[in-house]
């Protein structure tokens, strides 16, 4: 199959390009720039962006589907309304020029965070309802897009299946990303103490996989929460201390403390020019978190199957220390 890929470089995109490629498709991405991320893969490259029509419409002509991957993560609120119209209107013209150009199925990628937590003691699953009204920017526009995409799958002629993950860890981590920054920071020694909260965290290489499943499994319209397993940060960092015997620390700050300091790490953020390590979002995330999450309906429909946290962690950190990250 001939596959377009908008979102290739990113974190999940370009496990999702090798696998692809791996398993004898074509592949034609959508990119603004060359990252390091995507060198030797043997790829057909389209120069634009989401809100680019006419370099959506080249990126989706002669294609069997497409996956749309690319997006604007952010816990620094909207950010000038860039969070949702990335997130929104650039999904928004990938469905549309995917109809235009006669595509049959469209991967859309969304996230845990599109759907509110459930009451105490409750699985997420797929019915729960989604964070429209959320307070972050970010939940509210990637819930409009899954939306969205219900809404493209019932109304027109095309098949369009949405993939939630949790928080992502694992290889080829280029950028690095928030949480892969977290390990390399939990490996150099870096993070005094723990925040409270936690989240559920899934392999990369996990969702990758559900990825390609989708191409010709699921069903039109259905969303799939691909999860893996909870974990606090206490005992991540347990975990990651495990896995490689280096020292981690033990002590959880109050969240009083941390968000009584966030104006002095805003403000050393600003004059470091580095990205803050701690915002408001942040720890509403990791507090809000649901600690279980439903994976049945992509282990039935996808054949989907996570595996161990402890695996997960140990394959990032040798990838971290081959690529010269520690």
């Amino acid at each position: 199959m001939l596959i377009a890929l908008t979102g290739a470089s990113g974190r999940i995109g370009n496990v999702v390009a090798r696998r692809l490629l791996a398993a004898g498709h074509r592949l034609r991405v959508l990119q603004r720039r060359d990252k390091p991320s995507l060198a030797g893969l043997s790829l057909e490259r389209v120069s634009g962006h989401l809100l680019d029509r006419p370099s959506l419409e080249t990126l989706a002509g002669g294609c069997d589907a497409l996956i749309h991957l690319a997006g604007l993560i952010s816990v620094h609120g909207d950010r000038g309304g860039e969070v949702v119209r990335v997130n929104v209107e650039g999904t928004r013209q990938v469905l549309e020029a995917s109809l235009a150009r006669g595509l049959q199925r469209v991967i859309v990628f969304s996230s845990v965070q599109a759907f509110s937590p459930p009451p105490a003691g409750q699985a997420l699953d797929e019915s729960a309802p989604l964070a429209l009204q959320s307070p972050m920017a970010y939940n509210r526009a990637k819930a409009e897009s899954l939306l969205l995409a219900r809404q493209f799958a019932a109304e027109q002629p095309l098949e369009v299946l949405t993939l939630c993950p949790t928080g992502v860890l694992g290889p080829f981590d280029y950028e690095p990303s928030l949480s892969g920054q977290m390990l390399i920071d939990f490996h150099r020694g870096r993070i005094p103490l723990l925040t409270p909260g936690g989240a559920d965290w899934v392999d990369v290489r996990d969702v990758a996989d559900a990825t390609l499943a989708a191409l010709d499994g699921g069903q039109n319209g259905a969303a799939y929460l691909l999860g893996g397993r909870y974990a606090s940060i206490g005992e991540l960092a347990a975990a990651i201390g495990r896995v490689t015997g280096r020292r981690v620390p033990r002590l959880v700050a109050p969240e009083w403390l941390l968000r009584s300091a966030l104006p002095f790490m805003g403000a050393w953020a600003r004059l470091s020019g580095t990205p803050a390590r701690f915002t408001p979002e942040m720890l509403d995330t990791l507090r809000e978190h649901p600690k279980a999450v439903s994976t049945e309906k992509a282990r039935r429909e996808l054949g989907y199957s996570p595996r161990p946290l402890e695996d997960t962690l140990a394959d990032a950190f040798e990838w971290f220390k081959t690529a010269g990250y520690l």
